[in-house]
């Protein structure tokens, strides 16, 4: 008896636990898992963060532009014939007329600048009205000294031509055009060239007296209007500068 029990119990082997019974963990392990490796997890990493290559830049034309010198050597030809027209109009008037031009030579210098800024205020813009504008200030000059005598006057007269004739042709246009900016250049430019006219007047005409002609009261009042006038630019610039501030 006592030898059949030691050797059942020998027989029989402990109980182990089973790895389905509760309490025990269970790890579910994947093949994805087991397969992986930490080089191949930083490559799918890298892979996934990494954007996308930008695309390659690929310029745009430049919108095409239409060249305008036709238009502008048309227009030209247009201002160029016109004042031929008038000129030949003008000759033919004296001609069969008998008008003696000798003092009123000017005239062919004032009657085609008054027809480029006709035409140009009509139809072609600053390609003809600043040729005309300076024409036209051209003539009134040549005019004025045929009759007066006063030929110095070449010395303080010449700012009337440039930068006034140009500041008057520039006017003209933004009136046509209603561009503020055109009439603001083009007062600009007038009062620039009074003022050097003033300066060139005040020195050559008054100071140094290099015609005989007698001015009256616009040589006596020249020198105390350009005071005037330069104290005032220089206080309204003054003024404007405080307000801007």
């Amino acid at each position: 008896m006592t030898k059949r029990k030691r050797s059942t119990s020998k027989e029989t082997p402990p109980a182990t636990p089973s790895e389905g019974s509760e309490g025990s963990p269970t790890v579910h392990v994947s093949s994805d898992m087991l397969s992986g490796s930490p080089d191949a997890d930083e490559a799918a990493t890298e892979t996934a963060v990494t954007p996308p290559p930008p695309p390659t830049y690929q310029p745009r034309p430049p919108p095409y532009v239409a060249p305008m010198p036709t238009t502008r050597r048309a227009g030209s030809s247009v201002a160029f014939g016109v004042v031929l027209v008038v000129l030949g109009l003008f000759a033919l008037l004296i001609q069969f007329t008998g008008f003696d031009a000798g003092q009123s030579w000017p005239l062919f210098v004032v009657i085609p600048g008054l027809t480029l800024l006709v035409v140009g205020y009509i139809s072609l813009g600053t390609g003809a009205l600043i040729p005309g504008a300076i024409l036209t200030v051209i003539g009134l000059i040549l005019a004025y000294q045929s009759s007066t005598g006063d030929w110095p006057s070449w010395a303080f007269a010449w700012p009337l031509v440039a930068p006034g004739g140009v500041g008057l042709g520039l006017f003209l246009q933004g009136v046509r055009n209603r561009d503020s900016h055109l009439l603001r250049q083009g007062r600009v430019l007038m009062f620039v060239a009074a003022i050097i006219f003033m300066i060139g007047f005040v020195i050559f005409a008054t100071i140094f007296r290099i015609s005989d002609m007698d001015y009256g009261w616009f040589g006596k009042a020249a020198l105390p209007g350009l005071l005037i006038v330069v104290g005032l630019v220089l206080l309204a610039r003054s003024i404007q500068r405080s307000r801007q501030a």
